[in-house]
């Protein structure tokens, strides 16, 4: 028994010297506990860390205009001799009667469904611990460019555990798109419609 003892000792002995040249090995290269969980836990929460903003907005708009005008008038008079011309056959008077309408209609409607993906920066922790967030994504593709660009502020309850946070959940946000190429010039109603929208409106 006293063998086994020996030798439960001699192992405790081993394994407590190896845990020791661990420890010193990390404290040398400045990694400690706490740095350990921060890399476990990829979420942002300093200056400089990445998130991505999964945009997904929807929006849709209708507008309705209907107008409508109508006038009328009724002259009615008698028409005596003038200057020696028989009247005699023309009726014991005359009557004038006019009238205009205007009716007029006009609708619009609009709905656009944008998601994107778009990694943002930290630029700003406020004092609550909230994150304020920017980033752009470009995007070229045959001759296409198109540009997103994002901004607003993060609650940290809000990222999720793959460091991610749906547009929806951003405060203040300003999500901008920009489209520049055939695609998006063809999207533009040219000048003659232009013109013609404009001359529609009286």
């Amino acid at each position: 028994m006293t063998k086994n003892f020996i030798s439960y000792t001699f192992l405790l002995m081993a394994v407590s010297s190896c845990l020791i040249i661990i420890n010193d090995a990390d404290a040398a290269r400045g990694v400690t506990v706490y740095d350990v969980s921060m890399v476990a836990d990829r979420k942002a929460r300093r200056l400089g860390d990445i998130l991505t903003v999964l945009v997904l907005e929807r929006a849709s708009a209708t507008k309705e205009a209907k107008t409508e005008t109508s006038r009328t008038s009724d002259h009615k008079g008698k028409l005596g001799g003038f200057v020696g011309i028989p009247t005699r056959g023309l009726g014991d008077g005359i009557s004038l009667g006019s009238g205009n309408s205007f009716t007029g209609t006009g609708s619009t409607s609009r709905s656009e469904t944008f998601d994107a993906t778009v990694p943002v920066i930290v630029i700003e922790v406020m004092k609550n611990g909230n994150l304020v967030v920017e980033g752009q994504r470009n995007i070229q593709v045959n001759n296409e460019k198109q540009t997103i660009h994002v901004k607003g502020i993060v609650r940290p309850i809000d990222i999720t555990a793959h460091n991610t946070i749906i547009s929806t959940n951003l405060a203040s946000a300003e999500i901008v798109y920009n489209g520049d190429g055939q695609v998006s010039r063809q999207q533009k109603p040219g000048f003659l419609s232009q013109l013609l929208s404009w001359v529609w409106i009286f």
